[in-house]
């Protein structure tokens, strides 16, 4: 429901239950006015007569009484009017009631007894009537009584009358109050609101070009409209101002990503350059041996043959390496036990291992499986585990340790393998490079600089990722999170 329809109906409905109230008020206090001015009529009727007869007594009874009370019984207002003698027996009625239906009331006889009017309610011909009864007295004696009575009936008519009259004119006032308050509510409330209404509409999809109407007058609603156009016009030179800011950061970005593409090709030219440049000069001068000395040895030019090829598989190496890198995987996704897993890993790496007085620690839970790739997360533990055997060329301990729910991203669960090592840690200037392509802090020869970057490469296509840092004891850890099975 609306609220113009909610607050027309509030107050209607507490203006007519207002009206209500005073209507039965006014009502019953017509009522009670009208009964006591019919009974003030009645009483002066009653006193007249008593003293017209009264006085009619003292001079000698020259006054028609049965003319004078049929005269009086003819008002409209008057039912009858009855004479009582001292006895308080009835001597004389007014024609408009038959007498022989009219029974002595006991309060004529009371009137009589202790000279006080009496007014009561009876019955006189099967008609309710309201009865004065007066005495009649005579220099202090009672000579009878008097009874004007006026039927209920008549003034029940005009209590009637003046109740519908009174409902009537509280219905026509509120008519007439929901008729104004209607006007008032949909000019005044019920259109500013649904202008309102509708400019918030068009902003919340997106058009901030809408603007409300503003109604004349000086209310509220016309201020209110007024600011949401202003904040509207506000909003759009934000909006142009936004969208111009991020056209020039998108260009920006666009060029920083270009430069940072030209600066990545050209680390990769460089390591490329300088992975390639040594095999190949080795290839270059091993050539012109057997070119220059052609009745060499057979031994001789066998050696430059072999030292030739063994360059030459090195640069294939690269190249698949650098393949690997670039390319996507079609990976073979099951479920793998991480602690089978890690045992043919540390099985591959026992000689190196020894040779290089490394010990390697395995801490690890049970019953912790990962969804990966066999053979490439063989691949990228060989790759970290090496990479922490040569880092203790003077011995020390490779530590490998794989928990379960070691983190949660975008509501799935990982698992974790945190390889450490005692050596001599990664620099703070070369963490954020250890995963570039042919980054390595090795000498010459000893690395190409992309067993971390193969590696990283093959963790983020399973959905996970690789951390390094060093520790606070020394040595470097490599943790990797795959997604758990």
């Amino acid at each position: 429901m609306r609220t113009s329809t909610r607050l027309i109906l509030l107050l209607t409905l507490t203006v007519s239950a207002v009206m209500v109230i005073a209507t039965y008020l006014t009502s019953q206090n017509s009522a009670r006015l009208l009964e006591d001015a019919a009974r003030d009529e009645i009483r002066v009727h009653a006193i007249t007569l008593q003293m017209a007869l009264e006085e009619d007594y003292l001079s000698g009874g020259s006054l028609d009484a049965q003319r004078f009370i049929n005269r009086l019984g003819s008002i409209e207002k008057i039912y009858c009017v009855i004479l009582f003698d001292d006895q308080g027996e009835i001597s004389m009625v007014s024609n408009s009631i038959n007498s022989e239906q009219v029974k002595d009331p006991l309060e004529a006889q009371q009137a009589i007894a202790t000279g006080k009017a009496f007014e009561t309610v009876r019955q006189i011909n099967n008609q309710t009537v309201f009865s004065i009864i007066a005495p009649l007295q005579v220099n202090e004696k009672r000579i009878g009584a008097l009874e004007v009575a006026q039927p209920i009936s008549f003034v029940n008519r005009h209590i009637a009358q003046t109740r519908r009259d009174t409902v009537l004119l509280g219905a026509l006032i509120c008519l007439a109050m929901f008729l104004v308050v209607l006007a008032v509510t949909r000019f005044s409330l019920a259109n500013p609101i649904k202008e309102l209404l509708g400019g918030a509409v068009a902003f919340g999809s997106g058009d901030l070009s809408h603007r409300v109407k503003v109604h004349r007058g000086g209310s509220e609603l016309k201020i209110l409209a007024s600011e949401f156009n202003r904040m509207a016009d506000q909003l759009a030179e934000q909006r142009a101002r936004i969208a111009t800011e991020a056209e020039e950061r998108l260009q920006l970005e666009r060029k920083l990503r270009h430069s940072e593409r030209l600066a990545t090709v050209g680390r990769l030219a460089a390591g490329v350059a300088h992975e390639i440049g040594a095999p190949l000069q080795v290839i270059d001068g091993r050539a012109k041996q057997l070119q220059e000395s052609l009745d060499a040895p057979v031994e001789k030019r066998q050696r430059n043959l072999a030292i030739i090829r063994a360059q030459v598989d090195r640069i294939s190496r690269i190249i698949r390496n650098l393949l690997n890198l670039a390319r996507p995987y079609n990976l073979n996704l099951k479920k793998i036990d991480l602690q089978q897993a890690i045992a043919t890993v540390v099985e591959a790496l026992e000689t190196q291992a020894a040779r290089a007085g490394v010990r390697i620690k395995l801490e690890s839970e049970n019953g912790v499986a990962v969804k990966a790739d066999a053979d490439l997360l063989n691949q990228v533990l060989l790759n970290i585990a090496l990479n922490g055997i040569q880092a203790m060329p003077g011995g020390g301990f490779l530590c490998i340790r794989y928990t379960a729910d070691a983190g949660i991203k975008d509501g799935e669960r990982f698992a974790s393998i945190r390889i450490s090592d005692n050596g001599s840690g990664i620099a703070n200037e070369h963490l954020l490079r250890i995963f570039d392509p042919f980054f390595t802090t090795k000498e010459v020869g000893s690395g190409t600089g992309l067993g971390l970057a193969v590696s990283s490469r093959i963790v983020e296509e399973h959905g996970g990722w690789i951390e390094a840092g060093n520790n606070s004891e020394g040595g470097a850890t490599f943790t990797i999170y795959l997604p758990q099975n």
